[in-house]
């Protein structure tokens, strides 16, 4: 069947210090669903004292899985907090494909030392809100899902997400494939489609085929699709109003037999939101920057020492832990945040695979690793604008080649705690837990032996202003110029600045034969503009890669885009 176990999530009734615990459970009496207990530490400030479990059965004919618990403020007031168990849909839809819609129940309870908890275990106080089922009727997958309250905002609380077409546009789809936030002002209350918003592409953007990858007849593909990687991941505020989501970014192709990735590339990004745009950024930014997008990639152009011509140097970059299993590899991806709102710290965590990947690849140093993926972090002081380079927490080897604590133990599904915590003098302190398996390939996921493994718990402090730095990135030039969206299918808004300002900017368009297309007049106070895909004649040009070059007083720079009607 298509019945899947585990997950939970905790939570913390501030008042009391009273863990709240949810599961998804085989109920041996009542049936498949999910759970709800709490912890009164609070009785004797001791923990261990825990409640026992109400069911919460899934209204049939669906199954509502994978269960968390946030807590936040109540319409009631400040002697009160809402509690949200958030549970998605995995029965599959009429197109034999899982909706995970999410179903989003909610109760009000006081904020006290004294508060009565047991009013989490009766089922006939929460309130139920059952969020995008519609979306099964035209097969139509939301991934993620992080559900998440805004500090900013009393009241606001936001569903982000990535979300894919699976059969394809079937008329009236109710939001554009690609990265999607869902917001709602009243505390989750009700989800008014006037506030859901998407980036409009499954492929965030496209990069220049400058490795000469080849599709699956053997022919080099023009370009590369960008396009997102991952399920389980986490979304935060920052105290500028911004939404973080973390994500895989995979690198890939699509032809008349469907749509491939490459393994090897698989980095970390974030997406974020600020309420008018999404932005796509890499976590942290790798060698090569690409002419077409403006993003970072990993490869470089590098000159051959030997012959001293151009070549391209490829990076293994590889962003989730790896299993066993068809074709002798699996993936279980995992990506967490965690911010400091007052100080603007981000962290970002994640397994990696990279040593795993080449040492099936049979490169003789990283044998090794074979069954050994690696906890990393990567941590921003500046909301999560710049970021320091991954930092390892769990390999196996020190930097004198001798093996570490964790030479015996296969680290795998790290969580973290979404706060960090303020210590003093720019460090800062967050709490994480991972899996030491007991063998390499984890049977909750139908892989491997079912030998168990064990949860390690352990605190980590990072001192932010020491790791956070401003990158000194010799690909970034006095100018800036980007467009958005890249690709477009009618118009384009080319954004463009430098440090201290422009004088005399214009921006011209040419074709991919050099041909000028359009001239764009702008201002000297102007930092945007918008192209429309006319040419001088006001007539629609046709689909292609087209330049775009601004020209000022300081210099040009010129960029590519994709015109895709």
């Amino acid at each position: 069947d298509d019945v899947w176990q585990g997950y939970g999530g905790i939570a913390i009734h501030p008042a009391t210090g009273d863990a709240i615990a949810t599961w998804h459970q085989d109920d041996a009496v009542l049936g498949y669903g999910t759970t709800i207990c709490y912890d009164d530490f609070a009785l004797l400030n001791v923990p261990g004292f825990w409640s026992a479990y109400l069911f919460i059965p899934p209204p049939l004919p669906d199954e509502y899985i994978w269960p968390y618990l946030y807590v936040g403020p109540s319409p009631l007031g400040e002697d009160y907090v809402r509690v949200y168990h958030i549970s998605k849909n995995y029965t599959h839809n009429v197109f034999e494909h899982p909706c995970e819609n999410p179903r989003i129940m909610y109760i009000d309870i006081e904020n006290s030392l004294f508060t009565d908890m047991t009013v989490l275990l009766d089922l006939a106080n929460w309130t139920e809100v059952i969020v995008m089922y519609e979306w099964r009727e035209k097969d139509c997958r939301p991934l993620s899902q992080p559900f998440t309250i805004d500090p900013n905002t009393p009241g606001k609380v936001t569903i982000m997400g990535y979300v894919s077409w699976l059969s394809g546009d079937l008329g009236d789809m109710p939001v554009e494939p690609g990265i999607f936030v869902w917001e709602s002002y009243d505390y989750g209350e009700t989800w008014d489609t006037a506030n859901l918003h998407s980036s409009g592409s499954e492929n965030i953007y496209f990069v220049d085929n400058i490795p000469g990858f080849i599709d699956n007849q053997g022919n080099i593909i023009d370009i590369i699709e960008v396009g997102v990687y991952g399920w389980h991941n986490t979304a935060v505020y920052d105290n500028e109003g911004a939404l973080h989501l973390t994500y895989m970014q995979q690198y890939g192709f699509t032809d008349a037999t469907g749509s491939y990735y490459w393994p090897h590339f698989l980095p970390e990004a974030q997406a974020t939101w600020d309420g008018t745009d999404f932005t796509f950024d890499e976590v942290p930014e790798m060698p090569g920057i690409d002419p077409l997008s403006g993003h970072s990639v990993p490869w470089e152009i590098v000159t051959d020492p030997f012959s001293g011509e151009l070549d391209t140097l490829l990076y293994t970059t590889v962003g989730f832990s790896m299993y066993p299993g068809e074709a002798n590899i699996f993936h279980e991806n995992t990506q967490k945040n965690a911010i400091n709102f007052e100080n603007g710290w981000i962290l970002q965590m994640w397994a990696d695979g990279t040593y795993v990947q080449l040492a099936q690849d049979g490169i003789p140093e990283y044998l090794p690793y074979l069954e050994h993926p690696i906890i990393f972090i990567s941590v921003s002081s500046d909301n999560g604008n710049t970021w320091s380079e991954p930092i390892e927490l769990t390999d196996i080897f020190d930097e004198y080649g001798e093996p570490t604590e964790f030479y015996d133990k296969i680290t795998v599904y790290p969580y973290v705690c979404d706060q960090i915590t303020d210590l003093g003098d720019d460090w800062g302190m967050v709490y994480i837990y991972y899996l030491d398996d007991n063998s390499f390939g984890s049977s909750v996921q139908g892989q491997g032996q079912n030998l168990g493994g064990q949860i390690t718990y352990c605190s980590i402090k990072i001192k932010f202003p020491t790791i956070a730095v401003e990158p000194d990135n010799p690909h970034i030039s006095e100018l800036t110029l980007i467009n958005y969206p890249n690709p477009f299918t009618s118009y384009t808004h080319i954004s463009f600045s430098a440090p201290k300002g422009l004088n005399n900017p214009s921006i011209k368009i040419y074709n991919i034969k050099g041909e000028l297309v359009k001239h764009l007049s702008i201002f000297n106070n102007q930092s945007s503009i918008e192209w429309d895909g006319k040419d001088s004649n006001n007539n629609d040009v046709v689909s292609g890669i087209y330049l775009y070059k601004l020209e000022t007083d300081k210099g040009s720079i010129t960029k590519k885009m994709l015109l895709s009607r």
